[in-house]
């Protein structure tokens, strides 16, 4: 991932400290600190977002692309090297996405921290006014993150591929009409794990 596409943490530790600073020498006006770093905190999560919202595009368009070769590799019947071929693209795919949950929680435990070093050096409780005024408001960039909408939709778009070029021979219908049905690709149970541990460890209590 780039750099420059994280939350900056150190500025952000920079202006909390600057705040804590100038209401040690003559106070801060609360409402002006609150406007400000909430400002602040909105366009850090609003790259992020961006940056979030144009890799699950990619990710979505390479998906799309080996669909289709996968209907015309498959067309003529099962073919071992093209269904070899295929579950290595879809595999890293997968990885790409590991890649993309890594970017969202190393976000999540900046905002985490920066959200407590606030809420501790000033006194505020921050925290809970700001999750409280992003989380459910339609146009929040801080919900756009931990609602995993696209993610989950590529997560059951490589699960089931790979459930489809396992079962080439079309035993069952599909995932969906058999969901206990095992499917034996490591990267499938990795990606659920890793979903799953997003959703816990992204999850903000106001």
């Amino acid at each position: 991932m780039l750099p420059g596409s994280y939350i900056d943490y150190k500025l952000l530790k920079k202006k909390v400290k600057h705040y804590a600073q100038q209401d040690e020498v003559d106070g801060q006006n609360r409402e002006y600190v609150l406007r400000d770093f909430s400002l602040m905190l909105d366009e850090q999560i609003e790259k992020i977002v961006l940056f979030l919202l144009k890799h699950q595009g990619q990710l979505a368009t390479r998906l799309s692309g080996l669909a289709d070769h996968a209907d015309e590799y498959l067309s003529h019947g099962p073919n071992h090297d093209s269904i070899v071929e295929l579950r290595d693209a879809y595999r890293e795919v997968g990885r790409d996405l590991l890649r993309l949950l890594f970017f969202v929680e190393m976000n999540a435990i900046g905002l985490r921290k920066i959200l407590k070093k606030f809420d501790k050096r000033l006194g505020y409780k921050f925290t809970s006014y700001y999750v409280k005024t992003r989380a459910n408001h339609p146009y929040s960039q801080l919900r756009q993150v931990f609602k995993h909408v696209g993610i989950s939709a590529v997560v059951g778009s490589i699960t089931r591929n790979l459930a489809d070029l396992q079962d080439v021979d079309r035993r069952y219908v599909s995932i969906y009409d058999h969901p206990n049905i095992h499917i034996s690709v490591f990267v499938c149970k990795f990606l659920r794990f890793a979903r799953s541990f997003k959703s816990v460890k992204c999850h903000f209590r106001p």
